[in-house]
């Protein structure tokens, strides 16, 4: 069977090439101020998406521009000379939303491959089927879309690549096409200024009396519950009465659904974070890469789906970055959400340092220190071919003197007691981790 494209974030030239060095088949990036990541967007003109198309070209991979906003009148003359200046770099394709704009790519420029975002909510085959005979090449199917739902779009528009999202943040509305931003501050998600208002805690203020004019100042044991349905766990307001997170989706995590989505024929399996971190992004990306692989082969090899197993390995990666909590998504229910935090901890350790340069003679990296760890720790080395135990035998800081720990901010060099296999040509990739006790 053919192995789903792992398509990764790329929210600037750094992070495209870390995506590359672990394993990404394409990066999708932001199109300068015309993409709902417009505020942290690293490719800040033309001449940074050119020498990033180049970049992915060269290694034989693909190199998608998203340009998924849905503009309003003052915008779109604007939009369409942007649009037809990016087109010009030769992307592979754009991932655009506004069906107006999808109409008018194919007026004016026909050669040019377009992917629904998710931002234009196909949830169901005939929605599918439209964009397809409309001259879209790839939908990005909404992340509210169970498993089943997304086979039968698969089965009835076969000739349509789907995409579908497998790790990442989740957006408390329908995929993203939110409004609580522009009500709280004014600054509109779908416009690219999305100040994560979901992501905030809440408080409940109830009033116990119903003529009480003072009902904020109103303390107690309150929570929301539907009355209708009383078997349903209450939210309620945490211990420190912060209040609730209760508009704050835990992030999906699909690396075990893995074996049913390459089952299904899927074309793209997408991972989300533009602004994430480049340790988060290599680990996650290095995960579904595993997993992609492992299942493939075993598949290759006669293998019935349902005894197809993700590599321990793979869950070992995602063990090593932080999140919000994970959940398969809607792909397999039920849906567990968090209510008492927006930040849950790495369980199998931190990344500790980001390798910047090697000295083979000396045998020791430079690095730039994330997270504190000491040279009794226990460390591995991350590198794009895995990751490996590691033995230090000593640690400076930035002005050369011997130490026993590195702190967060600072920089300083590693010394190893015995050599490390492939740390020469990969060392501006690596990362020290820090396992947990």
């Amino acid at each position: 069977m053919q192995k789903p494209e792992l398509l990764a974030p790329a929210g600037d030239l750094i992070r495209m090439k870390y995506a590359f060095a672990y394993g990404a088949d394409a990066v999708y990036a932001g199109q300068p101020a015309f993409s709902l990541r417009a505020r942290e967007n690293g490719f800040k003109n033309l001449d940074d998406l050119a020498a990033g198309i180049e970049y992915a070209h060269r290694l034989g991979k693909k190199f998608y521009l998203t340009s998924n906003v849905i503009p309003r009148n003052v915008k779109v003359e604007a939009f369409q000379n942007a649009l037809l200046s990016a087109i010009d770099l030769k992307p592979d394709a754009l991932i655009v939303a506004d069906p107006g704009f999808v109409g008018w790519i194919r007026e004016v420029r026909p050669e040019v491959e377009i992917h629904l975002s998710v931002q234009a909510n196909t949830t169901n085959y005939l929605a599918a089927k439209f964009w397809h005979d409309l001259g879209v090449r790839r939908v990005i199917l909404s992340r509210e879309l169970r498993l089943s739902e997304v086979v039968e779009i698969k089965n009835r528009v076969p000739g349509l690549e789907l995409e579908v999202f497998v790790h990442g943040a989740v957006c408390m509305s329908m995929s993203g096409r939110c409004m609580l931003s522009n009500w709280v501050t004014r600054r509109d998600a779908n416009q690219g200024a999305c100040d994560n208002s979901c992501r905030m805690p809440y408080r409940l203020y109830a009033n116990p009396e119903p003529q009480c004019e003072n009902y904020h100042e109103q303390e107690g044991s309150f929570s929301l519950q539907r009355t209708d349905r009383p078997e349903l766990d209450p939210i309620a307001l945490d211990e420190d009465t912060w209040g609730t997170y209760f508009m704050s989706s835990r992030d999906i995590c699909a690396i075990d659904v893995i074996p049913e989505l390459m089952a299904s024929g899927l074309d793209s399996f997408k991972i989300e974070g533009r602004t994430k971190s480049v340790y988060y992004l290599s680990q996650v990306v290095r995960a579904y890469r595993m997993a992609i692989d492992s299942c493939a082969t075993q598949m290759k090899q006669g293998v019935a789906t349902e005894s197809v197993k993700v590599s321990e390995e793979s869950r070992r990666a995602i063990s090593f970055v932080d999140g919000r909590g994970f959940m398969p998504g809607f792909l397999r229910g039920p849906v567990p959400q968090n209510y008492e935090s927006t930040h849950e901890e790495a369980p199998g350790g931190c990344v500790a340092a980001q390798v910047i340069a090697y000295d083979v003679s000396a045998n020791a990296c430079r690095v730039n220190v994330k997270n504190p760890f000491s040279i009794d720790d226990s460390l591995e080395l991350m590198t794009p071919s895995g990751m490996t135990s590691c033995s230090v035998s000593a640690m400076k800081d930035f002005k050369g003197g011997d130490v026993d720990r590195l702190h967060p901010g600072t920089e300083g060099w590693v010394f190893f007691s015995e050599d490390v296999k492939g740390l020469e040509e990969n060392a501006t990739f690596c990362f020290f981790v820090r396992k947990n006790p």
